[in-house]
């Protein structure tokens, strides 16, 4: 079962095509900000995106769906 999470696009720390560059990314700002994030992938499977946890939403006008990829806590 996967899990779906709302974001605003434009809050994304980092977003990229290749699953790989997206947690090297993610790996780096938690290293340097200690904070929990998501690694994302758009629902057409294309795109990868890194988010803080803290920005999730709930709905909003700006918000678009996004299937989990990988947590890092």
């Amino acid at each position: 079962m996967s899990e779906n999470v709302l974001f605003n696009p434009g809050q994304a720390i980092s977003s990229t095509f290749d699953f790989n560059e997206a947690y090297v990314a993610a790996q780096i700002y938690r290293k340097k900000n200690n904070k929990p994030l998501l690694v994302v992938q758009e629902k057409d499977g294309k795109l990868y995106c890194v988010f803080d946890k803290t920005t999730m939403q709930k709905s909003g006008t700006d918000s678009r769906p996004y299937r989990v990829i990988k947590h890092l806590d």
